[in-house]
């Protein structure tokens, strides 16, 4: 990982620390420097969850990605910086969909005093981390909720 050539395509020239500070602000920096974008998927072209590649697409070529590449990114970036990072599989829909999509998003838990839903991979809508707690959010023009559901899974809704 080349913090330095992230950090200057995200635009995020202040503090780089494992704290709660540093990490909604390279969050916010992120979702607002590098869009969602799945252009690759929709037409059929390989993809890649190698780093590298991501680092290369995202960061070289200036391109946008999907919740794969936009938080395999991120979440390279910010154990980098020392965050304690652990990848959780979602599964978009699944409130319509059932179990199929499971596996179909990645989101990122990044532990401090308590764990952060961290996700750069919905094109905007979490703008910032929230805590891993049932509760309601405004992060404009959306409305977010994170809810405890049966078997042990989290509920995000927008």
């Amino acid at each position: 990982m080349d913090l330095a050539a992230y950090l200057e395509r995200i635009g995020h020239a202040g503090p780089v620390a494992p704290t709660h500070d540093s990490l909604a602000a390279i969050m916010r920096a992120h979702v607002a420097s590098i869009p969602f974008e799945n252009l690759d998927v929709q037409l059929g072209r390989p993809i890649s969850g190698d780093l590298d590649e991501i680092f290369a697409k995202l960061v070289g070529r200036r391109r946008g990605g999907w919740c794969y590449e936009q938080n395999g990114l991120l979440g390279w970036a910010l154990e980098t910086i020392g965050f304690e990072v652990t990848r959780v599989a979602g599964g978009v829909m699944r409130a319509d969909a059932g179990d199929a999509v499971l596996g179909n998003h990645l989101a990122l838990v990044v532990t401090l005093d308590e764990p952060w839903l961290v996700d750069a991979g919905f094109g905007g809508s979490l703008a910032e981390p929230i805590a891993l707690a049932p509760a309601a959010h405004r992060h404009a023009p959306y409305d977010l909720s994170l809810a405890k559901i049966d078997d042990d899974y989290w509920r995000y809704e927008e």
